[in-house]
């Protein structure tokens, strides 16, 4: 499974979210130091979930972050992270 379809799997089975987008953007990283060929390394994520309501930003980084741990001990190296609770986001 590659890593894109394997952080999908992670957060929908752990936050179980209303709507959430992965989207692989390493290739960007050509040429930085950090870059690796054919290694799926950099994401922006948006997850909006009920799972957020009442925490602040920094606790859902926490959540996802942890989520995502295990990747980040191999190749990930970056995730940008949109993380909205259902009700902000109906109002956004």
């Amino acid at each position: 499974m590659n890593r894109k379809l394997k952080i999908e799997k992670m957060i929908s089975d752990d936050i179980n979210p209303y709507f959430f987008s992965v989207k692989d953007v390493s290739e960007e990283h050509r040429g930085h130091q950090s870059f690796k060929e054919d290694i799926e390394s950099h994401f922006e994520i948006i997850i909006v979930a009920e799972k957020f309501h009442n925490k602040n930003k920094i606790e859902r980084h926490r959540i996802v972050n942890k989520i995502l741990k295990e990747e980040f001990l191999s190749d990930l190296h970056s995730v940008t992270l949109k993380a909205f609770s259902i009700q902000e986001y109906d109002n956004f």
